[in-house]
């Protein structure tokens, strides 16, 4: 089914990019899905940045957070251009202790065969 393919294929390009750019601390990788500029929504505020908004090695440390669990990712839209994608997880310390939850809005769209995310919606809880 194409709707499958496609879904594979940009869940693939999400890990591949986007969670080992988080996991590595490398914003170099994580741009490589991402195009610019970027809608970035949050706390209320619509920004458009050239680049990305969130450095995960200042993150770790501002919040102690060591690693990820109940890690989910959906793509509830996609054809063959666009996709809308959510996902969520839940931070911890290196105790397992709950940081907090994190829940994200993606948009993608297909730039030179290749998924890229031109907006991108967060909230923490």
């Amino acid at each position: 089914m194409e709707q499958d393919r496609l879904k594979n294929e940009l869940l693939t390009a999400y890990q591949r990019f986007y969670v080992e750019g988080f996991k590595t601390n490398d914003v170099r990788l994580i741009d490589k899905i991402v195009s610019y500029p970027l809608v970035y929504l949050k706390d209320g505020l619509v920004e458009m940045v050239d680049h990305y908004p969130i450095d995960p090695a200042k993150l770790k440390i501002e919040k102690e957070w060591d690693h990820s669990t109940d890690w989910r990712f959906d793509i509830p839209a996609i054809s063959d251009r666009h996709a809308h994608a959510v996902a969520s997880a839940t931070r911890c310390r290196a105790d397992g202790s709950v940081i907090e939850h994190v829940h994200g809005f993606y948009a993608f769209t297909k730039v030179d065969n290749d998924w890229k995310m031109y907006a991108l919606a967060e909230i923490t809880y």
